[in-house]
């Protein structure tokens, strides 16, 4: 896959997509919302994936939505700015929606959208000096596409007191209020990042995908419907056979 806004490197099953704007600190305009959503509705459906990495080049991972882009907003008309904004909950749901599992490497400064992007990856794991915010009401808007995706990951108390101020806060805090997993200094990052691969490669794809459905999905689904078609499904089959053999399922051996 080739774009112009972000990079997409695959490894050993492994996708990492690089947001690709450095010199402003991976702020997000009209292309790279673009291009973020074909680019998780591809992997999505690339069976030779098994799991995303998402992080940002440079010394941030995303500053938010770029400023530049944005100032121009008086002038365009309501129907223009509706657009934009679609494309930018578009973004959000293909991530979100995506079926591999999702981590997030966060570094330097996540505003706003960045913020945002944390709430829609699986695991984060940030560097514990990484500055958060939700900036939007210091520059007169509100957070209101990535709202319901904030109020699911770190609550509506957390929500309220840090969309209303807008307020800044570090790693430390943003694992206190779980919107990451994981705050640790830079250098460890990677060390991690390695072991979080190994122990989601141990699970089944299917089952992983089945989970991140269920999760979105929980409060109109039937749980029993849901275990018993994965007890008969082929990997719910292999997994069980795997563990009463004492082997490694199949899915390892890929």
């Amino acid at each position: 896959m080739k774009f112009n806004t972000i990079n997409v490197d695959v490894n050993n099953s492994v996708a990492t997509v690089t947001l690709n704007r450095p010199h402003v600190r991976n702020a997000m305009n009209i292309l790279m919302m673009t291009e973020m959503t074909d680019c998780f509705n591809q992997l999505s459906k690339q069976s030779d994936i098994r799991i995303i990495i998402l992080r940002g080049k440079g010394k941030s991972f995303c500053a938010g939505a770029d400023i530049q882009h944005m100032k121009d907003s008086g002038t365009k008309s309501e129907q223009y700015n509706k657009s934009d904004s679609h494309l930018l909950a578009d973004m959000y749901y293909a991530v979100d929606h995506c079926t591999k599992p999702i981590i997030g490497i966060v570094q330097g400064h996540a505003f706003g959208g960045g913020f945002g992007l944390c709430n829609v990856c699986d695991i984060t794991i940030a560097d514990e000096n990484t500055i958060f915010a939700l900036s939007e009401v210091l520059i007169g808007i509100i957070p209101a596409v990535i709202g319901p995706y904030t109020v699911k990951k770190i609550g509506l108390s957390a929500f309220r007191a840090l969309g209303i101020s807008g307020e800044r806060f570090d790693g430390k805090y943003a694992e206190k209020i779980g919107l990451v997993q994981y705050a640790v200094p830079l250098n460890e990052i990677e060390d991690l990042l390695e072991s979080l691969i190994s122990q989601l490669k141990k699970g089944s794809p299917n089952a992983q995908s089945k989970f991140k459905d269920y999760i979105k999905n929980m409060d109109s689904l039937d749980a029993t419907d849901v275990i018993s078609e994965l007890r008969a499904s082929e990997e719910g089959q292999e997994g069980l056979a795997a563990f009463i053999e004492k082997r490694k399922p199949n899915w390892l051996n890929d």
